[in-house]
């Protein structure tokens, strides 16, 4: 393995293994749910596809409840923010680990404004990190 290959896999990783840990983190502060209550959260970490959802599902009386909480994932080697439904700010957390503002995508902004924003556009043709 090449040393840029090598350098590749070590930050991936530690994204990967980032993500995992904050996810973790935030779930375990979560309230405890009634256990007669048919409304269940699940932690979702799938490191083969890259992506990491905290969801809430089941049923509420007659109402369905499908509610995505977080959802971030791991593509062209940036971090995608695509949900964040708390005021827990995952985006500042990921930069306190050091994660640079160019390899983060906030992805539940429109592709139009996020040229607007410090951080990364998610356009594959252009150059976002220096070589």
């Amino acid at each position: 393995m090449g040393k840029l290959t090598h350098q590749l896999t070590d930050r991936l990783t530690y994204y990967r293994n980032t993500v995992v840990r904050l996810l973790q983190d935030y779930y375990a502060l979560k309230p405890r749910l009634n256990s007669t209550d048919t409304v269940k959260e699940y932690l979702v970490l799938d490191k083969e596809s890259d992506n990491y959802l905290w969801i809430r599902s089941g049923w509420k009386g007659t109402q369905r409840v499908q509610y995505i909480i977080f959802h971030l994932r791991i593509e062209q080697d940036k971090i995608w923010v695509e949900e964040d439904s708390t005021d827990l700010c995952i985006v500042d957390d990921l930069l306190q680990a050091d994660i640079p503002k160019e390899d983060i995508v906030l992805g539940f902004h429109h592709p139009n404004k996020r040229k607007l924003t410090e951080f990364a556009t998610g356009n594959d043709t252009e150059r976002e990190r220096a070589s």
